[in-house]
């Protein structure tokens, strides 16, 4: 039940980020932020790792969920 539990409490913080992003800064990242990364507009458009990144996330969450299943006490 913990699991579950942190899950969805973690899970909370998408809606404030969804928020945040989209109806506070219109869909882009601010510019200072970009500054502190030394990089332009530019260099979002460009895609460098593809479906790697959500591959790993979906990877990652299989493993707790069976981790869960099989050590459930």
């Amino acid at each position: 039940m913990a699991l579950w539990a942190g899950l969805i409490t973690a899970a909370l913080i998408i809606p404030v980020f969804c928020f945040r992003h989209y109806i506070q800064d219109g869909g882009k990242f601010p510019d200072h932020m970009l500054d502190d990364l030394g990089m332009k507009s530019a260099d979002l458009t460009i895609r460098k790792a593809g479906i790697l990144p959500y591959a790993t996330l979906v990877a990652g969450l299989i493993v707790v969920l069976i981790a869960n299943w099989i050590f459930v006490l």
